[in-house]
Formats: structure tokens, sequence, C-alpha cells
């Protein structure tokens, strides 16, 4: 009776030791990955899988392999349209061949993934897969990429709503306000809705903005 409380209590023991020793490894692989951020340098490789169209790993010269988000860019996902199209398009574009990744240094790792502009033999995949319409610009990244200034992400996307906040309905342009048009809601525009002062005024002024009917709106 003895030893087998004896042998009870050193399993007892050992078993205490092995899950202080686990959740310490996972305490240590989360403060890990939560510390880590994409490197403000280039890296290259090739480019070994394609997950779908807008996810790919890159495997490095020293070995590691890599897994890449294209920043920007929303493909679709595999139960949705076009899913097969996308892939199959990143797959010709980049499988087995030499890629250049530039991450995004506004960006951490996403989900394991370093967020990244790719060039595959030279071209930019993210470019890429939008001119042929494989996928949409991802613009709730708009805000936070460092390549929403570039001129393909201004050209799909990125660029639309501060565009659409500037004009409203285009009511206001340089040459004056098109006052046949009202806002979306149906009201009335009021000059607090203009940046502008001074606007020219057609004769047909249904929002009232000439109140002296001197044939400028808004005078300030």
């Amino acid at each position: 009776m003895h030893h087998f409380l004896f042998y009870e209590g050193i399993f007892v023991f050992l078993v205490f030791l092995g899950t202080i020793t686990f959740s310490n490894q996972v305490w240590a692989t989360s403060l890990n990955s939560d510390s880590v951020t994409t490197s403000s340098s280039n890296f290259s490789g090739a480019v070994t899988k394609v997950i779908d169209g807008d996810t790919l790993d890159v495997t490095t010269t020293e070995g590691e392999t890599i897994t890449v988000r294209l920043a920007l860019i929303d493909a679709p996902e595999k139960d949705e349209s076009g899913f097969d199209e996308a892939r199959n398009f990143m797959t010709e574009q980049c499988l087995d061949k030499n890629a250049e990744v530039d991450p995004d240094n506004n960006q951490g790792l996403t989900y394991g993934r370093t967020v990244a502009v790719v060039y595959c033999e030279g071209v930019n995949v993210n470019e890429a897969i939008l001119d042929n319409g494989f996928a949409d610009v991802y613009q709730d990244f708009c805000d936070v990429s460092e390549f929403a200034d570039s001129n393909w992400a201004q050209e799909y996307g990125c660029s639309s709503t501060s565009s659409s906040n500037n004009n409203k309905d285009d009511n206001v342009g340089s040459s004056g306000i098109n006052n046949s048009q009202l806002d979306n809601d149906g009201k009335d525009l009021d000059c607090k809705d203009f940046d502008e002062k001074n606007i020219p005024v057609e004769s047909n002024d249904p929002n009232n903005l000439d109140g002296d009917g001197d044939g400028v709106g808004c005078e300030g």
C-alpha cells in the first residue's frame, strides 16, 4: 500500500511538472507572436504554394517558409464565386517563380501572415490581380496600409472614400453647384454642407442658397 501511494505521488508530481512546462511554452509562444512585426527590409525567395488569390507561401534562400498576405487585396474566399479563377491566376503568375516581398511596415502579422506587396519575376501581382479583375481593393485597410497611396491602390478604390467625402453627389465643383440635385436623403442642401463660399448659382435655385438673388450663393 505504501509503495502504491509512493508511485502515485510521483505520477501526480510528473503530471504537474509537465503541465507547468507546457503552459510556459504556450505563454512564451504567445509573447513572441504578439511582439513580432514585419521587417522593414524586403526579402526574396521562391513561391512554393498558392493558397488563394491573395495568400501564398514564399520559401526564402535560408529555407524559411513565410506565408504572405497581399496588402490591400481582397480576393474571393473558398466558398465564393471567382475563387478558382483568382487562385489559378496567382498560380500562373507566381508558383515556382522567384518573388521579391516588400512588407507593409504599417501592419504586423495578420493571423500569422506577413502583409506585403509581392513581385513575381518582377511583376507586381497585387496590381496585376486587380488589373485582371480577379480581386478588389480591401478598402478597410486604405487608412492603414503604407501602400494606400500607390497609383494602383488609388486607381482601384483607396481614393473613393475620401472622394465621396469631398464631393456630395457632385453638388459642388470648381464651377459651382448643380442645383438640380439634392442630397441622398432628399433634403435641401444648406451652406454649411459646403466647404466653399461665394458659389455661383444658377437661376434655378431649389436649395435657396442665393438668398439675395444676385447669382452668388453662400456668400462669406
